[in-house]
């Protein structure tokens, strides 16, 4: 009812108090989701730094970063607008159920940032690159409207994949289809979206089974228990770490790479064993999905810092 009498106040005359100004920011701050705005460019970052072998030009990196960012926000807006009447009932504090974005308002914001994204895109960086975050985009779409309900939550590791092709094809499009390094750094980022996912998984459940109009989707065309999903996402973290501590294998990384990955992996696994023995505390869920977002952030700013002192 208070989230109700709110929205109702700001949108019949107080949108421009103060109050009515910070109730829409906030959701139009949590609508863009700024962990991802930001975590998601510097994955493709870390990819676009290894297809070079060092960092491009400045103008680039932020165009880039722009990019992807708005790509990324296109994405987990459009999510949340699809979901918006689920999400009700799942997550009412969200911005739109909550009432602080209008559902047109969110579609704006969309349309907006596919706009951006796909316009630097075509300008500053290649055919190549363009062809990929397009596909990522409409795939991304397809993703929320049917592929999720349909096939299930790892209908998405491979679409999230392509995040890092991309970033390797806009300063090497040349070597997409002949390095093998682009394609482990396509399947790190599967594994880490799909231990991301499923450790998050027990959190979309409808607070109550039989739920009207609320169905639970599969993780891979079944519906594991929630101890089962967390099990699956652990088994996903342990192949992120794998992935991530054979990396300098196949590239010229430091050996210091290797401590802060090790670190974060272990920290990752440790909140997600956490979860997994209370997996009705939705506090360890979110504190588990937190380190899998802290592993994967890890992760790409050991690459860049480790190409950044090797250009030194």
């Amino acid at each position: 009812m208070a989230v109700t009498d709110t929205r109702e106040r700001t949108f019949s005359g107080g949108m421009f108090t103060l109050q009515g100004v910070k109730y829409r920011a906030s959701g139009f701050l949590s609508l863009i989701r700024p962990l991802f705005f930001i975590l998601t460019p510097v994955n493709a970052a870390s990819a676009a730094v290894l297809s070079l072998g060092g960092f491009p030009a400045l103008s680039k990196c932020i165009l880039g970063f722009l990019s992807v960012a708005f790509a990324s926000c296109a994405v987990n807006v459009f999510n949340d607008y699809i979901d918006r009447e689920r999400d009700k009932t799942i997550w009412p504090t969200r911005a739109i159920p909550g009432g602080r974005v209008r559902p047109n308002e969110a579609l704006l914001v969309v349309c907006m940032s596919l706009i951006i994204s796909l316009v630097i895109t075509w300008w500053a960086f290649n055919p190549l690159t363009f062809s990929i975050l397009l596909l990522a985009l409409i795939l991304g779409g397809f993703y929320s409207v049917y592929l999720r309900d349909k096939v299930g939550y790892l209908a998405l590791p491979p679409i999230v994949g392509l995040i890092y092709l991309g970033g390797w094809a806009a300063f090497s499009p040349d070597t997409l289809f002949t390095s093998f390094l682009p394609w482990h750094l396509y399947l790190l980022g599967v594994v880490w979206q799909a231990a991301h996912i499923m450790i998050y998984y027990p959190l979309h459940l409808a607070p109550e089974k039989g739920t009207p109009g609320i169905n639970t989707p599969p993780a891979l065309f079944f519906t594991p228990s929630p101890k089962a999903a967390v099990e699956m996402g652990i088994v996903f973290t342990c192949f992120t770490l794998i992935f991530g501590v054979l990396l300098p294998l196949v590239t010229a990384l430091s050996p210091f790479y290797i401590i802060p990955v090790i670190a974060a992996g272990v920290y990752a696994l440790v909140y997600g064993f956490r979860f997994r023995k209370d997996i009705l505390n939705k506090e360890k869920g979110m504190a588990a999905f937190r380190a899998m977002s802290i592993f994967r952030l890890v992760i790409s700013t050991a690459i860049l810092l480790t190409v950044a002192f090797m250009q030194v």
